[in-house]
């Protein structure tokens, strides 16, 4: 989550992408680092035992999510 405050805060739009169980977490991440309207986009849990195929098709599931996160012109004021 720390990269991505990072480049939020330089005016680069960018997603965090986690597991649904680490909702709280995120949010929590988000709050600490002074972020909390950063951008999230929750996939299915688990995938750490995934195959590459299946893998693949959660990202590709999940690239709508991310491009509309990323260009819905929400998310935290770079300044």
């Amino acid at each position: 989550m720390y990269d991505i405050v990072r480049f939020e805060r330089r005016g680069i739009p960018a997603v965090a992408v986690a597991t649904e169980p680490f909702v709280d977490e995120a949010i929590e991440q988000a709050r600490l680092l002074a972020m909390d309207d950063c951008r999230v986009v929750y996939v299915p849990h688990p995938v750490q035992l995934l195959t590459p195929a299946e893998l693949r098709e959660r990202a590709v599931a999940a690239f709508p999510a991310v491009v509309a996160a990323l260009t819905s012109g929400r998310g935290p004021d770079p300044s």
